[in-house]
């Protein structure tokens, strides 16, 4: 019983979450991955536990294999909230793996404070109605936070258009000074967006357009393209806006991740952003 005890602590950050309720075959997958989990800790467990009493390696027969797993099960179905507990842990690692390469991308357009201990990451499409019914509000949350960042994740996924605007507006970053005003009149501005009237944007705004179409031409821009694509796909979003609302433990580690899909009415992100500040 305190071996059970005690690997059941540990199996707390380990488990994925399941549905006990949950039958389908995506739960009988999740259970199955669940139980080979659990038997693997409970095995390293054990296997430590009696190398160190005989100072040399053990070997289980499969009766006790059997036995061992037989504990790891009863450990699961009688401290259901363990798995629940590890979901959370998993989905952080999981979402920061998938978030690495683009928080570490020099190029990823940030709002803000760079430095700033909360942070709201944004993954949009320049001509997605949503995403622009977002753009107020992110500004108002800027104006409102100190202690933000908004990391700005350009994934134009509903046209041709939308791939060349994106084009300009990372090459606008690039040579800094001018992204967040170039997003934001591109976001609030009529009409369609697309290579040409982003153009426009950065030529009003001031930026040296021959210098910027030299720029935005570059392998620079097409690799944080690809990197965005490949960090919407691990997360599994499937449209934009979406938004991921975390605590940053540092420039490119990010904890407490909460992820919103939608165009989510300001004060939910206000929320989940007051929950990392106070607590709940």
């Amino acid at each position: 019983m305190v071996f059970v005890q005690n690997t059941t602590r540990r199996m707390r950050k380990m488990l994925h979450e399941y549905d006990f309720n949950s039958h389908n075959e995506n739960g009988v997958r999740a259970m199955i991955r669940l139980l080979t989990i659990a038997f693997g800790v409970f095995l390293s467990v054990a296997t430590v536990r009696v190398a160190l009493a005989q100072n040399a390696e053990a070997a289980f027969s499969d009766a006790e294999k059997e036995s061992i797993r037989t504990e790891a099960l009863n450990a699961i179905l009688a401290n259901p909230e363990i798995i629940r507990e590890a979901m959370a842990i998993l989905e952080a690692r999981e979402a920061n793996q998938a978030l690495a390469s683009v928080l570490s991308d020099p190029n990823t357009p940030i709002l803000g404070n760079p430095d700033g201990e909360i942070t709201l990451i944004e993954f949009f499409d320049y001509n997605c109605g949503y995403c622009r019914r977002m753009a107020d509000p992110l500004q108002d949350l800027l104006a409102e936070e100190d202690n933000l960042r908004i990391v700005m994740i350009e994934t134009p996924i509903l046209s041709q258009e939308s791939y060349e605007a994106t084009r300009v507006a990372l090459g606008v970053n690039i040579l800094g000074g001018y992204y967040s005003d170039l997003h934001f009149d591109a976001m609030t501005m009529g009409g369609r967006s697309n290579g040409d009237s982003l153009l426009d944007v950065a030529r009003d705004l001031g930026v040296n357009v021959d210098v910027l179409r030299a720029v935005m031409s570059s392998d620079a821009v097409e690799d944080t393209i690809s990197r965005n694509y490949e960090a919407m796909q691990s997360l599994e979003i499937s449209g934009t806006p979406a938004f991921v609302v975390a605590g940053s433990a540092s420039p490119t580690l990010l904890t407490d991740i909460n992820i919103i899909r939608g165009a989510v009415p300001v004060e939910e992100l206000r929320s989940a952003i007051e929950m990392l500040q106070f607590g709940s």
